[in-house]
Order: structure tokens, then sequence, then C-alpha cells
């Protein structure tokens, strides 16, 4: 799945997030997307 880029000054940027750990379920395919949307960028 490539994901829209946002970009600086989107308010989506200043929501606080949270940590996930590296049992994270789903965080191979994340990261995986992750790789498509750069390069796809």
């Amino acid at each position: 799945m490539i994901y829209p880029i946002t970009v600086y000054g989107d308010p989506v940027l200043r929501k606080i997030t949270t940590d996930i750990d590296q049992n994270y379920e789903g965080l191979e395919k994340l990261a995986g997307d992750m790789f498509d949307t750069m390069h796809n960028a």
C-alpha cells in the first residue's frame, strides 16, 4: 500500500503519538509499505 505523503505544516504532524514495540502486529507490513511509499515518491 502506498501512503499519502504529509508535508510540513499539516496539523496531523502536531498530534501526539504512542510508541510501539518490536512485537507490534503488522510492523513488518507497515515498514514495507513505508519503503514502497518512499520509492514511489
